[in-house]
């Protein structure tokens, strides 16, 4: 018996690896859209994370008791009650604060610096209304210039924070 002409024109209009052929031409844009969605996700964390850290260090530094004696010709933070890169860190738990010490070169200075800023961490600036040694105000500036979680074609991403907190004065 004879195949009929319809047996042929279905065996024709047979679809059976157009589903796989489908699935490899969509499957690596899905892909990139989702890690597009989770790169985004953890740089809006950082960015977050980055002005807590800015709002703590600016509580701590408002109510840190000014500056300690020189040490090697700089006035350096009391770190009283807790150093202020501390405060950053716990209020920032994943990112990774520079660890360096806030200092100025002189006692009258309105701005502590640390001695060193690392690229990939957050590296922090005081900068104090009047002086240091007795400020009247205290803002606090984060940086951090880090990769992305997914970093296509070498992006860098700069993030800065700032909070300003009155000293209070008894």
């Amino acid at each position: 018996m004879m195949p009929s002409r319809l047996t042929r024109a279905v065996r024709r209009r047979d679809d059976t690896g157009a589903t796989i052929v489908e699935f490899a031409l969509v499957a690596p844009f899905v892909v990139m859209v989702l890690f597009g969605i989770v790169a985004g996700c953890f740089l809006a964390y950082q960015n977050s994370a980055l002005h807590d850290g800015a709002t703590a260090g600016a509580r701590m530094a408002s109510i840190e008791s000014s500056l300690v004696a020189p040490t090697n010709g700089q006035f350096c933070e009391s770190n009283v009650p807790i150093p202020i890169e501390k405060a950053v860190s716990q209020a920032a738990p994943l990112l990774h604060v520079n660890p360096a010490p806030l200092c100025a070169s002189s006692g009258s200075s309105s701005t502590l610096t640390q001695s060193s800023t690392v690229n990939g961490d957050v590296n922090i600036v005081v900068t104090c209304g009047g002086t240091c040694a007795a400020p009247t105000s205290t803002t606090v500036s984060l940086t951090l210039s880090a990769q992305g979680l997914v970093s296509p074609f070498g992006l860098t991403y700069n993030m800065s924070a700032s909070s300003q907190v009155p000293v209070l004065t008894p």
